[in-house]
């Protein structure tokens, strides 16, 4: 009887084994989608602890190159989004790029991205440089060297390829270190938070820019910084351009007619609320009609300038904000300079890759 029993008692308990290691066997095929004598390997190492036996798959992937990443890395990655964060001195903006759309939104997707902004925050902040603008440009290879907490960006990639079953791709990065008294923005289009990182910022376009105030008195500085990183998002300059003589002149020949018509609206209010209208006083704006006819002639020129490069300079647009000015004039007004910028737009291509491209194709 007892012989029975302890027959039973094997078999039930073999059974309960099978069916363990089946359950772990099938959750490592789901979470994975390693092949089926792998994840068997990896059940047998560690049969008691499916996280291990999880991380010991990844590695051997890594390590040996599976099939299955192999094959994922053929496919196309043109979604993702674009991350920025900075501080005064120090600034990142980096593209990570995934298959759809709708893992792009995912919170843990963002999660990922925000480590990967942790990573380059404190890979550009160990580099000394004696420059007052240093700036290193990433690749996806440079990127995931990167090490961050104990492991490596890299690593992180295949734990998001792991979670998401989709391509993932550090795509390129920018990383700023600013000194004295040049300070940096950030922003992102459309702007979403990045889930623990305060002021980091998810988007499909970003924009870095460094600059530097040479007016104490301008207050509002960093709205205005701000107001021009929005500015390159949607008008998308390829350089920042740089002022004549010429154009400074203009700037302060528009400025003193400003003054001008606002001192002679003044004198005509003025004028009205006494009745004291008089011929003299209907004729004085042509007394001014020669500084008039300047600063009409300054502000054509200006406008030829704006035209002769089609507005591809910075300096040369009509600022978004108020298409009265260029975003010249305006930083000519504040007193704020810019130093340098960057801006990424997600998925596109950039002009390195297109000219390899060219050439290899014989172009």
């Amino acid at each position: 009887m007892i012989g029975v029993f302890s027959r039973r008692f094997f078999h039930t308990s073999r059974a309960h084994l099978t069916t363990a290691r089946s359950s772990a066997l099938g959750k490592l095929r789901k979470s994975t989608g390693y092949s089926v004598s792998n994840c068997k390997r990896a059940v047998e190492l560690f049969p008691d602890d499916i996280v291990k036996a999880e991380a010991w798959l990844h590695e051997e992937a890594k390590q040996k190159g599976w099939s299955k990443w192999a094959k994922v890395q053929t496919r196309t990655a043109t979604q993702g989004v674009v991350g920025v964060f900075s501080t005064d001195k120090i600034g990142v903006m980096l593209e990570v790029n995934c298959e759809t759309d709708f893992v792009a939104k995912n919170v843990d997707f963002h999660k990922f991205v925000e480590n990967v902004l942790y990573g380059c925050m404190s890979h550009i902040g160990s580099l000394s440089s004696s420059e007052a603008v240093a700036k290193a440009v990433l690749d996806e290879n440079q990127l995931n060297k990167i090490e961050h907490n104990s492991s490596t960006l890299g690593e992180l990639v295949i734990d998001a390829f792991t979670k998401f079953n989709e391509k993932t791709v550090l795509k390129r990065a920018v990383c700023f270190k600013v000194k004295d008294d040049i300070k940096l923005s950030a922003v992102s289009h459309p702007s979403t938070s990045c889930p623990t990182l305060n002021g980091a910022t998810l988007g499909k376009y970003g924009t870095i820019l460094a600059y530097k105030n040479n007016n104490p008195e301008q207050e509002p500085e960093k709205e205005l910084s701000l107001n021009l990183c929005h500015h390159i998002i949607g008008m998308n300059p390829s350089s920042i351009g740089e002022l004549s003589e010429q154009d400074i002149l203009n700037f302060t020949k528009k400025a003193n007619s400003e003054v001008e018509e606002t001192s002679e609206t003044a004198q005509e209010i003025e004028c009205s609320e006494k009745q004291e209208t008089t011929v003299e006083d209907q004729n004085k704006p042509v007394e001014n009609s020669e500084d008039a006819e300047d600063a009409v002639e300054g502000h054509e020129t200006l406008n030829a300038n704006v035209k002769d490069t089609e507005e591809t300079r910075l300096l040369f647009q009509d600022f978004l904000l108020d298409s009265s000015v260029t975003v010249g004039e305006t930083l000519y007004k504040t007193g704020v300079e810019i130093v340098e910028f960057e801006r990424f737009e997600c998925g596109e291509t950039q002009i390195d890759e297109v000219k390899q491209q060219a050439a290899s194709v014989g172009i």
